[in-house]
């Protein structure tokens, strides 16, 4: 998918049409044919510097490969390689647009590039322009590069407290599986050993006092942790605000040594997952849409405390 862009004129060029129209006008009238010929000649070069950049460019491919993930207002590094034949290239990044980089085409190399918007990004819009090899007519033109593999850019978190609640545990339901980092450790009662239970469990004291072995029966461990509902239906910048919060609420609990799960709406529909790394929370928030008129976030999973983000 290619775009066309605009081109200008260089002083070569006004240069080239003054001395041939001087030179054929004035070798016309006077007969004089090597002034004449010069005119031709200026004419012939003017036309040829307009011709030749834009059958140069019409060969140029760019093809473009970005990291996994980001995080927005990270500076990207982007590997671009450049197919074609220009002595003398210039290409920059749009969206936003970045300075202007000489190369030759073929040709490879590697890019910094602004990641301003949050978001799952598939291509690239490259700008190319050259005036080779006459300088006369500096032609443009945008291509689009689809990236070897999408770019995910989270949003950047807020600073926010952790949301460490008790998430159902035990014999409470929990659809989505909660791990406990560690054993209950308060004892609830004791009973008498069964063959299979771990000797670790084994109470000593007790079992010396009864003369039979007897194991610990713990209560079950209290996981923390928050069901985090994300809701981005509203304007761009409370969308972008939101998406935001979430993940500074969701990083600060995991840090904490809680449980997240995030509640969103992808553009293929809703996904309820828990998350437990940064690099995670930042893809899900990446692909979190904000349409006004996207379908609401589904309910959270029952069991767990629920805390909800909107972007209104």
């Amino acid at each position: 998918m290619n775009r066309s862009g605009p081109g200008e004129f260089t002083l070569v060029a006004v240069a080239l049409v003054a001395v041939g129209a001087y030179s054929a006008l004035n070798g016309t009238e006077n007969s004089q044919v090597t002034l004449a010929a010069v005119g031709l000649f200026a004419m012939v070069l003017f036309v040829a510097g307009v011709v030749w950049p834009w059958l140069t460019l019409l060969g140029v491919r760019v093809d473009a490969t970005a990291p996994a993930d980001a995080t927005a207002g990270d500076i990207v590094p982007l590997h671009l390689s450049v197919q074609g034949r220009v002595s003398r290239l210039e290409l920059r990044v749009l969206d936003p647009a970045g300075e202007w980089r000489r190369c030759r085409a073929p040709g490879s190399g590697e890019l910094l590039h602004a990641a301003t918007r949050r978001g799952v990004f598939r291509y690239v819009r490259i700008e190319v322009r050259s005036a080779a090899p006459l300088g006369v007519f500096q032609r443009r033109r945008v291509l689009v590069a689809h990236l070897a593999r999408p770019i995910a850019v989270g949003p950047k978190p807020t600073r926010e407290p952790a949301a460490l609640r008790p998430v159902g545990g035990g014999d409470a339901p929990a659809p989505l599986p909660v791990a406990s980092p560690s054993a209950g450790d308060v004892v609830r009662a004791v009973r008498p050993y069964v063959p299979g239970d771990p000797a670790r469990l084994v109470h000593w004291p007790t079992s010396a006092r009864r003369g039979e072995l007897v194991v610990r029966e713990q209560e079950p461990a209290v996981v923390p942790g928050i069901a985090i509902v994300v809701d981005l239906r509203g304007e761009p910048a409370d969308a972008e605000a939101a998406a935001s919060r979430a993940a500074g609420i969701a990083i600060a609990t995991l840090m904490s040594g809680g449980r997240v799960v995030l509640v969103t709406v992808e553009a293929d529909g809703p996904v309820v997952a828990p998350v437990n790394s940064r690099r995670a929370i930042g893809w899900r928030l990446a692909a979190c849409v904000a349409m006004p008129y996207s379908p609401p976030p589904p309910l959270a999973p029952e069991g767990w405390p629920v805390m909800e983000v909107r972007a209104r």
